[in-house]
C-alpha cells in the first residue's frame, strides 16, 4: 500500500489530532461506536441504489480498477444514487464503498470522473471514512442521541467542521496523484462552483485561481474577516471549491508532491525508479520524530519514501529498561540530526540503531585476551540489501577515547573493517587530558556513538581522530 503520509495535508494531520485532544471527543467516541453500524449503510446501498460492476455501467467500474492499483487499496463497492444533485461521497469502514450520484454524471464530463473517484479512494487511502461518517452524523444535528447536549456538542461540530475541509485537501492531493497533474481537479472544482457546458466556454482557469488568492489576501488582512469566514464555515464540511483548486495546484509544484509520485512509481513497480525525474527524497519529518519508534515499521516506512539503502544496527546491550527493537539514533548520509523537509539522494545510506537485549543468533563473546568477536556472521536478515559484507564493531565509541590511535586502527581491521582512516588533516592540539596519539574521538560514517558488537557494512567510512604536537604532518 503506498503510505498516505506521502501526500496526506498537513492541516488535515493536525486538525484531527486537535478533534481528538478535545476532552469530550473520547466519550463521544465510544457511544459512536456503540450504536453505530456500517451494515445498515451495506442494506441501504444493496437494496436502494446500483450497484457498479463488470456488468453493471462497466465504464465506470473500470475507471476504479487502476487508480486502486495505485493508492494500494482494496477496490471498494461503488454505487450509483439517484440524486440531481452533483455528489460524490464515500462511507464505512471495513468495508468502504464509494457512491456516485446521477446529477454527477450528467453534471461532470466523462474524463472528469476518474478524478472524483481517485478524489474518493483518497479518503479510503488516508483512514478518514469513520471519522468523517461520525462527522456527518454530528453535523446534521443527528448526535443527542449520543448522551451530549448542544452546549457539550458545539467545540466537537466545530473541530469536526474543520478537520473534514482539511481532509478534503488530502483526498484532492491523492487524485492529483492519480491523474499525474492538479489540472484535472481544478477543473472539477470549477464544475463544483457552476462551470457547465452552457458557460464553460467563457470559463477562465487562470482567474479562478486568481479568484482563491483574492480570497485568502482578503481574510489575511482583517480580523472581522477572519470572524465572518469563522461564522460562515462552522458548519461546512467543504472548503471553498476555489481555495481546493489552488491548494492542489501548489502542491504540485512542490518537492512533496515529486516524492509521493516517485513513490508511486516505486510501489507499480514501473521499471526503473531513476527514469521518473525524482532522484532526491524529501524526509517528511525531523530526526527526533523517529527516536523511541520501532525498528520494523520505521525501515519499512523509510523504503516507502524511496530510500533504498537502509541499515539496521543493532545495540546489543542486556538490562536496559528499553522496549525490544526501540530506535536509539538514525543517521542520514552522516548526519545525526535532520529537519523535516530535508532533501536527500535516494541511495543515501541512513543506518538505524535499535535497542535489542539479547545477543543476535551466531554471536559469541570474546575469549580472554582476544580481538573482537567470535564468528563474523550478521544475524539472519540482518544484511543491507546491496548484499555487501558485514562486520562487527570490536569496541565501544567511549572506550577508543584516550588509546593510541594505531592499536585502535588495528582493531577495527582484523574485526573486518576496511575503510579505516586517521586523517592527519583532522589533527587536534593536545588537550589537558590529551596524549601524543591518543584518540579524541572516533566517528562510523560521521556517527559518533556506537556499541561493542553493533554491526555495520565491512566498507563503512571509520575516522580516527587523534592528539598530535606535531607542526608538521608528513602525507
Amino acid at each position: 500500500m503506498l503510505n498516505h503520509d506521502l501526500f496526506m495535508h498537513e492541516s488535515d494531520r493536525a486538525a484531527l489530532n486537535a478533534l481528538k485532544a478535545i476532552p469530550g471527543f473520547t466519550p463521544l467516541l465510544k457511544a459512536f461506536m456503540k450504536v453505530w453500524n456500517e451494515k445498515q449503510f451495506r442494506i441501504q446501498n444493496m437494496s436502494t441504489n446500483l450497484r457498479i460492476s463488470e456488468k453493471q455501467l462497466p465504464k465506470y467500474y473500470h475507471m476504479l480498477l487502476p487508480i486502486c492499483e495505485k493508492l494500494g487499496i482494496e477496490v471498494p463497492e461503488m454505487y450509483l444514487e439517484l440524486n440531481v444533485n452533483p455528489n460524490a461521497y464515500t462511507a464505512g469502514d471495513t468495508q468502504p464503498f464509494i457512491v456516485l450520484t446521477s446529477g454527477l454524471l450528467e453534471h461532470m464530463p466523462e474524463e472528469l470522473i476518474p478524478t472524483v473517484i481517485a478524489h474518493e479512494c483518497g479518503h479510503i487511502a488516508c483512514h478518514h471514512n469513520l471519522y468523517s461518517t461520525m462527522g456527518r452524523i454530528i453535523l446534521n444535528g443527528a448526535a443527542s442521541f449520543l448522551g451530549l447536549g448542544e452546549l457539550a456538542i458545539f467545540p466537537i461540530q466545530v473541530a469536526f467542521s474543520y478537520w473534514m475541509r482539511c481532509s478534503e485537501f488530502s483526498a484532492d492531493r491523492a487524485a492529483a496523484l492519480c491523474d499525474g497533474t492538479s489540472d484535472n481537479i481544478v477543473q472539477m472544482c470549477m464544475r463544483f462552483s457552476g462551470l457547465n457546458k452552457v458557460v464553460g466556454l467563457e470559463a477562465d482557469v487562470d482567474e479562478f485561481l486568481h479568484q482563491a488568492e483574492d480570497y485568502r489576501q482578503m481574510i489575511h488582512d482583517s480580523t472581522w474577516n477572519k470572524t465572518l469566514e469563522f461564522l460562515m464555515l462552522s458548519n461546512a464540511d467543504h472548503p471553498l471549491n476555489a481555495v481546493r483548486a489552488y491548494e492542489c495546484k501548489e502542491w504540485v509544484k512542490t518537492g512533496q508532491y515529486a516524492q509521493a509520485a516517485y513513490a508511486m512509481q516505486r510501489h507499480l513497480g514501473a521499471g526503473d525508479p531513476g527514469a521518473y525525474g525524482a532522484p532526491m527524497v524529501t524526509m517528511p519529518q525531523p530526526g527526533g520524530f523517529f527516536l523511541g519508534r520501532e525498528i520494523n515499521s520505521t525501515v519499512s516506512f523509510l523504503q516507502t519514501l524511496g530510500f533504498t539503502r537502509v541499515y539496521p544496527v543493532k545495540h546489543v546491550e542486556p538490562g536496559l529498561n528499553m522496549a525490544e527493537g526501540q530506535i536509539l539514533r538514525i543517521c542520514v548520509d552522516g548526519k545525526d540530526a535532520f529537519a523535516a523537509g530535508e532533501q536527500f539522494a535516494a541511495d543515501v545510506e541512513i543506518y538505524v540503531e535499535y535497542y535489542t537485549a539479547e545477543p543476535p543468533q551466531g554471536y559469541a563473546p570474546p575469549n580472554p585476551g582476544q580481538q573482537g568477536y567470535g564468528p563474523q556472521t550478521p544475524p539472519q536478515g540482518f544484511a543491507p540489501q546491496n548484499g555487501a559484507p558485514m562486520a562487527r564493531m570490536p569496541g565501544n565509541s567511549v572506550g577508543y577515547l584516550g588509546r593510541y590511535w594505531q592499536e585502535a586502527v588495528a582493531e577495527l581491521q582484523a574485526a573486518g573493517f576496511t575503510n579505516v582512516a586517521a586523517d592527519p588533516r583532522r589533527k587536534e592540539k593536545k588537550g589537558i587530558l590529551g596524549k601524543e596519539g591518543g584518540i579524541s574521538a572516533i566517528s562510523v560514517n560521521g556517527q559518533t556513538f556506537f556499541s561493542r558488537g553493533d554491526w555495520f557494512p565491512a566498507n563503512v567510512p571509520i575516522l580516527v581522530t587523534y592528539y598530535t604536537y606535531a607542526d608538521t604532518i608528513w602525507y
